[in-house]
């Protein structure tokens, strides 16, 4: 990568400071332009030196990293980088570029650069549940939700939409793939080219023949058609649970 990448370095702890900016020394691409100590200094130094990059610590003292997102000049790229995996699947429903354990390597390090720009999904390391958070960057925002309060998802065009159980749903820039890649297969199976379920959502699964079958979901009046392989499939996911 020829272009100088302006970055920004969170972190509470100056020593994971310090450290980062010895493995950064490596790459020449990389132009740290300030560092922060916690959510309101980087939001202060991310709206004077609008960097490209910031690597961001979650836990820190009063606010976590996910704080300062919705403060950030756009485009701004993120790599998480922390002790702490639990938060995996937040950091890439956000559309972080990657996110990075302590003590950080030097060659995932460089893996996570040359994510830089391109197209990637990232792969969420550690267990994902039901209780985990989501967050869906809108047009009205950053939205946060549980794992569990999505009922389905379905494809339109380049986009997909995500319904929750309130509801309320999101029109999203992300593929059925990218959902593919951060939903738990076995909670949310994908039953259709365009249609991924949440199992915990099913009210009722009406059979009508044949070729169709009725699917009712927790915060939704009308039933989801489903065609017949798809109908079947989701009988034998539901008859392995019981």
């Amino acid at each position: 990568m020829s272009r100088t990448i302006r970055t920004l370095l969170v972190d509470d702890e100056l020593p994971a400071l310090e450290l980062l900016r010895e493995l950064l020394s490596a790459h020449p691409q990389i132009e740290i332009v300030g560092q922060a100590r916690n959510v309101t200094e980087a939001a202060t130094l991310a709206a004077t030196l609008t960097p490209d990059l910031i690597f961001l610590d979650i836990q820190m003292p009063r606010e976590d990293g996910f704080a300062l997102l919705p403060q950030l000049p756009q485009p701004t790229s993120i790599i998480f980088v922390t002790a702490h995996n639990e938060h995996a699947v937040r950091a890439f429903t956000v559309n972080a570029v990657d996110y990075l354990l302590k003590p950080v390597h030097p060659d995932r390090l460089r893996q996570s650069l040359a994510r830089l720009g391109k197209e990637t999904t990232p792969t969420v390391q550690g267990s994902v549940t039901l209780e985990d958070n989501v967050f869906f960057k809108t047009d009205r925002g950053l939205q946060v939700a549980k794992m569990k309060a999505i009922t389905y998802i379905e494809s339109e065009e380049n986009y997909t939409r995500v319904h929750l159980h309130d509801g309320r749903n999101y029109l999203l820039r992300r593929t059925m793939a990218e959902w593919e890649a951060l939903l738990p297969s076995q909670k949310f199976p994908r039953l259709e080219r365009c249609l991924i379920v949440g199992l915990h959502a099913i009210r009722d699964l009406q059979v009508q023949s044949r070729e169709k079958a009725l699917l009712y979901l927790t915060g939704s009046e009308q039933p989801i058609n489903l065609a017949r392989r798809a109908s079947f499939r989701l009988r034998q996911l539901l008859e392995e649970q019981t």
